[in-house]
């Protein structure tokens, strides 16, 4: 292997990609601790990756995520890319599944334009054929997605010794959720449940099983209920305040990414869609009831990070897919809310709900 000494990591994905990725990233660092390692990743993980000890510097690059991307934003992501240009790396690695050829063709178009000396990358169904070293993947995956990167940063000569996934939550942002839940009447004895309804809506469990869940926790247990959402996701989360009929602190939109981590760290039981904060959940160790859909669960199954976690989920036909809305959704449909409350009532010791 030539000498490396700039590198940048392209990871678009979310929240669990970006924490999944931290194995591969460390034992990259340790394989070229004198080497410039950046990052190009997305705004809503910008928080979390600044953190990472062992990239230099991280840029942001704007998506929409299935909606248009404004002029200003890709004027902004003209300017982060002309930068990435100017630094001149010796290999840029690519972290992500390619899902479309449409997918495929954007990275190539990217990385023509940031002109690193060599790229690695995954092949997924033949699509990475730009890449200088390819890594073989199917669509559906065939194992975690850690080990996907891990196998990425092995064209890099890089031995990866451990799987170890963690998350550091700064002591003044737990102080500052300390302040705000004393603010809120929450005291250190009180027993949080928390709920996570939001996500990509294709993955979002009916808001008004959310609801039957929270109530007939409500009649058998003494807890205060949490919703956590982004600002995007303040009306779906005061939809469920609104159908419960049970009092419940709503703090979605109200949260940075660490303050959530923070908040979640609190929970006796955090229940939630398959999303970034599911991840967080599993990373932190905090008894977690998932309910997954349409995802890939081979490839983002908690139980990767958190063996103690409950993940509920009924395979379908249709599954796994990529869609970001679905009119139907069996696969969620089909998880009642009596199996939820009773995999909540299973971490807070007590008998089963009816």
């Amino acid at each position: 292997m030539e000498k490396i000494d700039k590198i940048l990591i392209i990871n678009l994905g979310g929240i669990g990609d970006l924490l999944l990725s931290k194995p591969a990233l460390k034992a990259l660092r340790k394989k070229y601790p004198q080497a410039e390692i950046d990052m190009l990743t997305a705004h809503k993980v910008y928080e979390i990756a600044c953190d990472f000890d062992f990239i230099n510097r991280v840029f942001v690059f704007e998506l929409e995520y299935g909606r248009k991307v404004s002029v200003f934003k890709m004027f902004g992501n003209f300017r982060v890319l002309t930068s990435l240009r100017s630094r001149k790396y010796d290999v840029a690695v690519n972290m992500r599944t390619l899902m479309s050829n449409k997918s495929a063709a954007k990275m190539k178009l990217m990385l023509s334009f940031i002109k690193p000396a060599r790229s690695v990358g995954r092949d997924t169904e033949g699509r990475g054929n730009f890449f200088d070293m390819r890594v073989p993947e199917s669509q559906q995956g065939r194992k975690c997605e850690m080990e996907y990167d891990i196998d990425t940063v092995k064209k890099l000569d890089v031995e990866v010794p451990t799987r170890g996934v963690y998350l550091e939550i700064p002591p003044e942002v737990e102080e500052r959720v300390e302040i705000f839940f004393r603010k809120l009447n929450i005291k250190k004895e009180d027993i949080i449940v928390g709920i996570h309804p939001g996500g990509m809506p294709s993955r979002r469990w009916p808001i008004e099983n959310f609801a039957e869940v929270i109530k007939k926790i409500n009649i058998s247990h003494r807890v205060k209920f949490i919703v956590t959402g982004s600002a995007e996701e303040k009306e779906l989360a005061q939809r469920l305040v609104n159908l419960c009929g049970v009092k419940l602190i709503n703090l979605a939109g109200k949260l940075t990414l660490k303050e959530l981590a923070a908040t979640i760290k609190k929970c006796a039981v955090f229940i939630s869609n398959d999303t970034g904060p599911m991840h967080i959940a599993a990373v932190l160790e905090v008894p977690l009831v998932a309910i997954f859909g349409p995802g890939d669960i081979v490839r983002f199954d908690p139980r990767n990070i958190f063996k103690e976690a409950v993940v509920l989920y009924k395979k379908t036909d249709c599954a796994p897919c990529e869609k970001r809305g679905c009119e139907d959704l069996r696969c969620l449909k089909a998880i009642t809310p009596l199996e939820v409350s009773n995999a909540v009532v299973r971490f807070l010791g007590s008998g089963a709900v009816k």
